[in-house]
């Protein structure tokens, strides 16, 4: 009953009471009837006439509210009703769900805008995943509002079942959205319930309206079940991700790797796709059959004694590789894990399960490279045996025996005093170069180091480089003492020096050493300049760059990094514009 409706029922039982005491005094004689008594009669029946007609007015009036809210909430059921087939609750599709939603919501509920709102992974903000808004019919998305900018609204839907803001600029909640957000696009009135998920809030349903308004028990009743509505469908989704992840997995697995199980006297109770593929024995063969079919005998009865052991008695996973045979006949080698399956209640052993995995292209090149490692180490030994007959034995006697006859005479008249300094200083050379050859051949055996001590710098570069033609264009700064391979450190840094002369346009072709700190020497010239990119794809075996005009294998590059790698030390390359400057960290 409204304010107006009590005070019109007051007044009408008070003048209806005055009325009829009037008139039971004047039939009991106790009153006499004049002129004042007949016109307090009559406006006694005016305003018993004028109370009742207000009241009636207002009873009528709230029926016809009554009506209007009634059919309100039968039409905000009907929207309960109809989004049991929107795809967003069986289907697990929030995108095209959420767009039903959020309009269906404005056009029921008489709002202007309808979000719906998720929290970001850490929880400090919340992304807008869809917002319908009545006034342009359209939809938006990807909005993010800060906990750090709106802390009191972040509590509330922590802390509070629903924010119920009939005045948005004055809620304690909803204030801090004033001038970011509620002034600018005139929104009056909110209606925010959060979405749960496993008993976390994930997220929040925001209802919003240009004119201020009392939001009603029926249309926050609502909204919460939106919200539930939402939390399912959300919980479908996370189930069909789930699902899909898995059948993701289980395609993965089938496509990877060999998959078998058996009994526990190891007859075959299932293979998937993959083991068929590599073994060749197709399910409906490979059911029912003893896991000796893939016997190669190449595993002696005790291996199979440890993997027996290891499974059922120690109830461990083992590994190893094995050779299996397939069914026609060939070897094939697998990765296997073998586990053994036991009954949860009982203990007793019920089977085996082996995962396996496919290395026989590996093992044939493993095999391969193992031979052709043989082939080198014999192919080592011969080159080391006939460099050192040639360089250290025969030509050093040659040249001496030839040096002994030539009379001085001899080497003024046919001016040979030139050709026997470069024959000397060349063989020299190459008595260095064989050296780091012996080493770096060395390195082909199994376990071996190379030898090194402990080196000035600046003397070992300088003395290497002195029978060089290219010595006089090479600056070298004080450099450290290091524990290095004299003939292969400095091999490695002569092939940098002559890449910074070789490719190198400048009409002074200069390159220079020094130390740019304790631990790192430096190699700066003043070439074409090359990048790190370059410089890791140049490193490769037989690389060269495009357009090269120079000459040469591609392989120096790639034996330089190695030598300076075997050592433990790091290379880099930067191109500074003026040239290439090599760093090497002396670790």
């Amino acid at each position: 009953m409204s304010k107006l409706s009590k005070i019109s029922l007051i007044f009408g039982i008070i003048f209806l009471t005055s009325f009829l005491t009037m008139h039971v005094l004047i039939y009991s004689g106790k009153l006499v009837v004049t002129d004042d008594v007949i016109d307090y009669s009559f406006f006694n029946k005016i305003f018993i006439l004028i109370s009742v007609g207000v009241f009636i007015f207002e009873y009528v009036k709230k029926n016809k509210q009554l009506a209007i809210t009634s059919n309100y909430v039968k039409n905000l059921n009907n929207v309960l009703i109809s989004q049991s087939h929107n795809p967003l609750f069986y289907d697990g599709d929030v995108v095209n769900g959420s767009k039903i939603l959020t309009k269906e919501v404005c056009d029921s509920t008489n709002v202007d805008r309808c979000s719906i709102w998720l929290y970001s992974k850490n929880k400090t903000s919340i992304v807008c995943q869809q917002l319908y808004s009545k006034l342009e019919n359209e939809y938006q998305s990807g909005f993010e509002l800060f906990n750090y900018d709106y802390h009191e609204y972040f509590l509330a839907l922590l802390t509070s079942q629903v924010i119920v803001a009939n005045d948005a600029e004055t809620h304690y909640a909803t204030s801090c959205f004033l001038e970011p957000y509620l002034k600018p696009l005139g929104i009056k009135s909110m209606l925010d319930v959060p979405i749960f998920y496993d008993n976390e809030v994930i997220g929040v349903i925001c209802l919003e309206s240009f004119k201020k308004r009392d939001w009603c028990e029926s249309e926050i009743n609502f909204a919460t079940i939106l919200s539930s509505l939402y939390s399912f469908a959300y919980s479908v989704k996370k189930t069909n991700d789930t699902k899909k992840t898995l059948s993701n997995f289980e395609r993965f697995v089938d496509s990877s790797v060999l998959v078998s199980k058996t009994d526990k006297f190891g007859k075959i109770t299932y293979v998937n796709k993959k083991f068929t593929e590599v073994s060749g024995w197709s399910f409906e063969d490979a059911i029912g059959k003893d896991h000796h079919i893939l016997n190669s005998g190449k595993q002696p009865n005790s291996f199979w004694k440890k993997m027996y052991k290891k499974t059922v008695t120690d109830k461990e996973i083992w590994n190893e590789v094995v050779i299996n045979k397939r069914k026609d006949g060939k070897y094939y080698y697998v990765d296997t894990y073998i586990t053994a399956i036991f009954n949860n209640d009982t203990d007793e052993l019920e089977g085996f399960m082996s995962i396996r995995q496919d290395v026989t292209e590996l093992y044939e090149k493993l095999n391969e490279i193992s031979e052709k490692n043989t082939y080198l180490e014999h192919a080592a030994k011969i080159l080391r045996h006939d460099m050192h007959s040639g360089i250290n034995t025969y030509i050093p006697r040659g040249l001496n025996s030839l040096e002994r006859r030539i009379t001085p005479e001899i080497i003024l008249k046919f001016k040979l005093d030139v050709p026997l300094k470069i024959l000397r200083e060349g063989l020299s050379h190459a008595q260095k170069v064989y050296q780091g050859v012996y080493e770096f051949t060395n390195l082909v055996k199994k376990g071996s180091k190379i030898s090194k001590q402990k080196l000035n710098l600046k003397e070992i570069i300088t003395n290497f480089l002195s029978s060089t033609a290219y010595s006089s264009q090479v600056v070298i700064d004080d450099l450290p003492t290091v524990n290095v391979n004299e003939s292969l450190f400095c091999t490695a840094i002569d092939n940098l020096i002559r890449n910074g002369l070789k490719y190198n346009d400048s009409e002074t072709k200069m390159v220079k050493l020094y130390m740019e700190d304790n631990t790192t020497l430096c190699i700066q010239d003043n070439g074409r300049g090359l990048t790190q990119s370059e410089f890791d794809r140049l490193s490769r075996p037989y690389t060269r760059k495009r357009g090269q005009k120079e000459q040469g294998s591609g392989l120096g590059l790639n034996i330089c990094t190695s030598i300076l790698k075997e050592h433990g030390f790091s290379i880099k390359c930067d191109s500074y514009g003026k040239g290439t400057l090599i760093k090497i960290k002396l670790k």
